[in-house]
């Protein structure tokens, strides 16, 4: 189980000083980064094989979002392998050891290449799965309900990461972005899951579509084609 704490700073939130979801999603990344680092299966050791992480769905549950200056433990393990899936897990604690976050994710190795999928990875250490008592199921595939158009973005060089393509943390800033803020006024996030379908990349012209729900789906297209599904849960504060 990798632990680590994290302060909450005045980039991480929003102007209710609560943690902003995409600021939480970059805390989830780097502790699965720096424990992936740990485990001698990081970002480093898979380029010298041409491979590369990819998150391919992910659930978060919030049972109390964070404030500004509140420290936080983030805690991650990974699950048990299923054929070229890998499962991890996160918990996020409050300074009283209250839990507060839960979210579960799918990974997957790919050709840095290829972009294709690795069936059977060679050279890797292998990967010891943990549990928690506080593990959130698995993420099931988002179903999508999304119709109407309530966005365009353009993909620029700011939101290109290591990996050549849209930050997963940059598709949640999008998912925000088609609310106005008075909405957060208003409204809080208590969960959201979201299904990856495909790279997004610079230069491309993302469509955002929601059915303006509660749950909210919403769909992002790149050239008519699904890139990213998400379903939203939002709390009136």
């Amino acid at each position: 189980m990798y632990k680590e704490k994290m302060q909450i700073t005045s980039i991480d939130v929003d102007e209710n000083l609560e943690l902003r979801l995409s600021s939480l999603f970059k805390f989830l990344q780097v502790a699965a980064s720096n424990h992936a680092e740990k485990i001698n299966v990081g970002h480093l050791e898979l380029l010298k094989h041409n491979m590369l992480w990819v998150v391919i769905r992910m659930e978060v549950k919030i049972y109390r979002t964070p404030k500004l200056d509140d420290v936080i433990l983030v805690t991650t393990h990974p699950g048990e392998t299923r054929s070229f899936i890998y499962p991890r897990y996160f918990e996020v604690y409050d300074s009283k050891g209250s839990l507060i976050i839960a979210a579960s994710s799918l990974w997957a190795i790919i050709d840095k290449s290829t972009r294709r999928v690795v069936m059977k990875p060679k050279g890797l250490a292998p990967i010891k799965p943990e549990t928690n008592k506080d593990d959130l199921s698995l993420p099931e595939k988002v179903i999508d309900d999304a119709q109407e158009l309530v966005d365009v973005r353009k993909v620029r060089y700011t939101e290109i990461d290591l990996n050549g393509h849209l930050n997963n943390t940059q598709y949640i800033e999008y998912i925000l972005d088609t609310h106005e803020p008075v909405f957060y006024k208003d409204h809080r996030i208590s969960a959201i899951n979201i299904t990856y379908e495909k790279e997004i990349k610079s230069g491309h012209e993302v469509k955002l579509y929601s059915d303006k729900g509660n749950p909210e789906t919403v769909r992002g297209n790149v050239e008519g084609a699904p890139h990213f599904i998400a379903k939203l849960t939002y709390e009136h504060r």
